[in-house]
């Protein structure tokens, strides 16, 4: 992989990953600015050559940096480029080209399952590389859609294929309004896109008591804690790995974390507050020392002895969420426990628990009786549908239908 990197580089009209310069750009960016600049930039830039300058201007700075990276990266390698990684250097934020294929350095166990999932995926990573090494004005909307039907038909969510889509369609925004492409149609704004559906996931006892008990099992210390508080607290796994015990307050029972690029004040139920009393302490300021990749790890390994598959880390806080929905809290509280900004979200897991209403149709039965009668239950045990519609229309054609309840039978006709 290395290798066809650099024989892809060596063809590449702006080496982009050249060493960088003391005002932050290197030879290759300066060269590709140029190119990149009026009427003609779309002629003269690929869609990879696009993203790399799109990641080092606006990527960078993200709070969710490091997933549209890794987006960007199958690009840049399909057009014969470097990945980049963020890197902080001094206190000053870089994007550093890697000289190493994606996934180096990754455990071996949680390679195999990257490759695994990768070759059932490998028509969009075709696709993608093809669009990478394409001219931005010779990008079609077609292709576009061709890369998301590929995608939904290898399985990735909608989600996933909104995130690609927007990353393209606003990389081509930004190059049309900045950089001066005068008539440049961006091939994006023509993809209809559906609407990304909302993942909710029930445990049922038993399911539950099988996660616990894989759990457990855990070599880790941390790992079990760090579960029980994705639960509890509802916080993601990037803000829970970021935890410092600077940030928390026991005593109030609130924590300061990083989510969604921004800082948020979360509060803290007793029993998460028991569980980090408990926690066993690191020589740092870290809450939990896992790396990403460790809790990747550890994570395939719960739910598989679990017996749960497709049960996500990210699930763990919806479950939460919805524990505290159910529980009676309202929109405005559960905004606060999620740490969002508005109550969008949290009405969602409102309106869903409002919607199961098992148990007050319960109430409503118990309150209210119901009289009338149930239709049998022990004259048709062991006999399939098609053997009883048979008999009862045997008994029309011959004249004997079946006759309602209370109806007697008399020799001659009937009499209620």
């Amino acid at each position: 992989m290395v290798d066809e990197q650099r024989t892809l580089r060596e063809h590449c009209p702006q080496d982009l990953s050249e060493p960088v310069e003391a005002d932050g750009r290197s030879p290759g960016r300066r060269r590709f600015q140029r190119a990149a600049q009026g009427a003609r930039g779309a002629k003269r830039t690929t869609v990879a050559a696009l993203l790399h300058q799109y990641a080092h201007e606006f990527t960078l700075l993200k709070g969710g940096c490091d997933a549209e990276l890794q987006r960007i990266n199958h690009y840049l390698v399909g057009g014969g480029l470097f990945p980049l990684r963020r890197t902080n250097e001094e206190g000053r934020l870089v994007l550093t080209p890697v000289d190493e294929a994606i996934g180096h350095g990754t455990p071996i166990g949680w390679k195999r399952y990257l490759e695994a999932r990768r070759s059932r995926r490998a028509g969009t990573y075709r696709l993608i590389h093809t669009i990478a090494a394409t001219p931005c004005s010779k990008l079609t909307t077609r292709r576009l859609r061709e890369l998301a039907t590929t995608m939904r038909a290898e399985g990735l969510s909608e989600s996933t294929v909104q995130k690609e889509i927007a990353l393209l369609k606003t990389a081509f925004n930004v190059a049309a309004r900045e950089w001066g492409w005068v008539g440049f149609a961006n091939p994006a704004v023509g993809i209809a896109l559906g609407g990304s559906k909302h993942r909710f996931v029930r445990l049922s006892e038993e399911e539950e008591d099988r996660l616990v008990m894989a759990l457990s099992e855990c070599d880790n210390p941390q790992f079990w804690p760090l579960v029980e508080l994705a639960l509890t607290s509802t916080m993601r796994r990037g803000s829970l790995l970021k935890l410092r015990w600077s940030n928390i307050s026991l005593e109030t029972r609130e924590v300061h974390v990083w989510a969604k690029g921004r800082e948020v004040t979360l509060p803290l139920s007793q029993r998460a507050v028991a569980v980090l009393r408990h926690l066993p302490r690191s020589d740092d300021d870290r809450v939990f020392t896992m790396s990403e990749n460790a809790v990747k790890m550890a994570w395939e390994g719960v739910r598989g002895k679990a017996g749960l598959p497709r049960l996500r880390f990210a699930d763990v806080r919806h479950l939460g969420a919805t524990f505290y929905a159910r529980a009676g809290l309202n929109a405005h509280q559960l905004r606060m426990v999620l740490g969002h900004k508005t109550t969008k979200m949290a009405e969602v897991y409102v309106n869903l628990v409002n919607s199961d209403v098992t148990e007050a149709l319960d109430r409503a039965e118990a309150a209210r009786p119901v009289s009338r009668p149930m239709p049998p239950t022990t004259v048709n045990e062991l006999r399939t549908t098609a053997a009883i519609l048979a008999e009862r229309r045997a008994r029309r054609l011959n004249g004997e239908p079946h006759l309602p309840p209370k109806v007697v039978r008399f020799p001659g006709g009937t009499k209620t």
